[in-house]
């Protein structure tokens, strides 16, 4: 049998159980009625909150189990403890750990065990919140986040219950004329707990801007140029997407793990906050002068851009960094927060993956996102959206094969609005719902009226956001719009992304499935920029794969670009997939794109997009041209 080994940070971690007030103390029902749901939740017969002491594990609350307390030499456990990962044991006859432990081989005979770590606010590991069958069996990745958020649940009330007992020492103290000593050290405590952050341990936003409040008089008082302090709000880059792919578990590890690359990176004098969901705040008092500074928020951008391991995948992370320096761009607080966040806006909404200073323009753009969020409520009851066509070439035969539609708003003020700079407002207001219904049906309504005036049939491609495809009833809407407009339905094709293929799995393939039962064509867009695998689309009943066109950018000068195209048409050509390449600016893209074998390509090398009555009367470049 193989004991546990002892964490390298015992002494802390020990410190951090025993301030909670909860080893060796008996059962509570609001810990009770975690471990009784995790057990109905995961259809296992024991549920058990397990805090690891110096030679015991004590369960603080246990459901299908008698005994209270149990050896920490024989834990399961005290095993989980030493990693950062969830702790699953499918069979424990299998696991050289555990084959001949006295709980496997006797009583309680455990042979399945999953156990999710459990934190103190200081990110010290208490124990885990664990489930134990008697039988081998399987913990899929949707179990596994279910026991990861009951985990966070715990922790919560644990941080909820430090918080009251503190709180309740300081008023005591405060009755009983303790000593000054004893009054501090409950206040400290108290303060603690209030400014600090649950998951990560890091200061929360109240801390973060005292902590800047007090640093001010202090900057004033340096003065010179030379000793510039800065202020940069770090947002991660399609975090939702995370969440969406992988569970909560997986993002709460992404946050944790940023924290970890922050703080390396950090000097003793430096202040790093998590002030929001995806949302970290640095505080460098002595950064140096502006090159200095860039300098520095370069190398903590690249300490967090990278991947996070997690359940064997790779999840790769980018972020955005904005930032305010002192006194340049605020002189308080409120106003140096307020910037960086303006900056890192800025960052994000101009592609991501991005290091930007604060600049008083950027004022003006929030302003104007401000107005044309306003005005895209009624843009589409005035009539201001249209829909524009670009065309898909065959690329070895030259000919049209479809057109992509492509949403456009022509403001009263403002003319044509970029789509890159709308389409977002729309999705995170929700009205990408009635816009991309609207979509749909003038889509529809194109090719009948194309059909109509004897066009031959050219299939029209169009996007559906997430929101649209898990939220509306798009299969309705398809249906009957298919049946009014009298059209073949394989020619309307609807492009998903990867991340909506799998921000809900089994609820989007019955979607998807349902769709593909009425006869339209589908697509997943933008190819290689998610999460998904083919292995995973192979679940999924699609038609073809749109490669992203960052690929189709890269391919003509890296090798590694090339062949990453080169595989995905491998691939899906295996599966019986057609492969469409977008952003095609060049006959040598074009010529590359052929020689991988892809199918079709759209860009700006066949034609830009047109409106109705030019799409339908698009000559198609020839083989040779194209």
């Amino acid at each position: 049998m193989m004991t546990p080994a002892t964490p390298v940070d015992e002494a802390r971690r020990l410190a951090a159980l025993h301030a909670t007030n909860l080893f060796g103390t008996g059962p509570e029902e609001a810990f009770d009625r975690i471990t009784r749901m995790a057990a109905k939740l995961l259809n296992v017969p024991t549920a058990l909150i397990s805090l690891v002491g110096t030679d015991t594990q004590w369960f603080k609350s246990r459901c299908g189990m008698e005994a209270q307390s149990g050896p920490r030499d024989t834990s399961f456990c005290g095993h989980a403890i030493l990693g950062d990962e969830p702790m699953v044991i499918e069979d424990a006859m299998r696991d050289p750990r555990f084959a001949d432990n006295p709980s496997v081989v006797g009583e309680p005979h455990v042979r399945f065990y999953a156990g999710v770590q459990l934190y103190s606010v200081e990110r010290a590991k208490l124990g885990t919140l664990c489930i134990i069958d008697s039988a081998p069996r399987a913990l899929d990745a949707a179990a596994l986040d279910e026991l990861h958020d009951l985990a966070r649940m715990v922790e919560e009330l644990i941080y909820h219950r430090q918080l009251a007992i503190a709180s309740q020492r300081l008023h005591d103290g405060v009755q009983q004329n303790a000593s000054g000593a004893q009054l501090a050290a409950a206040a400290d405590q108290v303060e603690f707990l209030l400014t600090h952050d649950t998951l990560t341990g890091l200061a929360n936003r109240q801390a973060l801007l005292g902590a800047i409040h007090d640093s001010v008089a202090g900057w004033r008082r340096r003065g010179a140029p030379a000793a510039v302090a800065a202020v940069a709000c770090l947002n991660l880059d399609r975090f939702k997407r995370i969440n969406d792919a992988f569970g909560h578990a997986a993002g709460d590890e992404v946050l944790v793990a940023v924290t970890r690359c922050l703080q390396a990176e950090l000097d003793p004098q430096d202040l790093l906050a998590r002030i929001g969901s995806d949302e970290f705040v640095l505080l460098l008092n002595h950064p140096g002068d502006g090159n200095a500074v860039h300098a520095r928020l370069r190398r903590l951008m690249d300490s967090v851009n990278g991947s996070v391991s997690w359940a064997g995948k790779d999840i790769a992370i980018t972020c955005s960094l904005g930032f305010a320096c002192f006194p340049a761009d605020g002189e308080d607080a409120d106003t140096l927060l307020s910037n960086a966040a303006t900056a890192m806006r800025h960052a994000k909404e101009t592609g991501g993956a991005r290091l930007q200073q604060f600049a008083p323009a950027q004022r003006r753009e929030m302003g104007r996102r401000l107005a044309l969020e306003h005005q895209l409520h009624r843009a589409l009851e005035r009539e201001e959206l249209f829909l524009q066509y670009q065309p898909k070439i065959d690329l070895h035969k030259g000919s049209l094969v479809g057109f992509e539609a492509l949403l456009r708003w022509r403001h009263p003020q403002h003319g044509v609005v970029s789509p890159e700079e709308f389409v977002p407002i729309a999705e995170e207001t929700g009205l990408i719902v009635p816009i991309g219904d609207w979509i749909v049906r003038t889509a529809v309504h194109q090719m009948a009226a194309w059909h109509g005036a004897g066009l031959p049939a050219i299939p029209v491609a169009v996007n559906l956001s997430a929101r649209q495809f898990l939220q509306g009833d798009v299969v309705a809407l398809v249906e009957e719009l298919l049946i009014d407009a009298g059209i073949a339905p394989h020619l309307l094709e609807l492009e998903l992304t990867e991340s909506l293929s799998m921000a809900d799995p089994e609820r989007s393939l019955a979607i998807m499935h349902r769709l593909r039962a009425l006869g339209v064509t589908l697509s997943i867009d933008d190819f290689g920029t998610g999460y998904s695998s083919f292995s995973y689309l192979k679940r999924l009943p699609i038609d073809k794969l749109k490669i992203d066109k960052s690929f189709v950018h890269d391919m003509v000068h890296s090798a590694d670009a090339r062949a990453i195209v080169q595989a995905i048409v491998a691939m899906a050509h295996r599966m019986g997939l057609r492969v469409v390449a977008e952003g095609v600016e060049s006959a040598e893209q074009a010529m590359a794109l052929r020689e991988t074998g892809c199918d079709q390509g759209q860009g700006y090398f066949y034609a830009r997009p047109l409106d109705a009555f030019e799409a339908g009367t698009f000559p198609a470049p020839g083989a040779a041209s194209s």
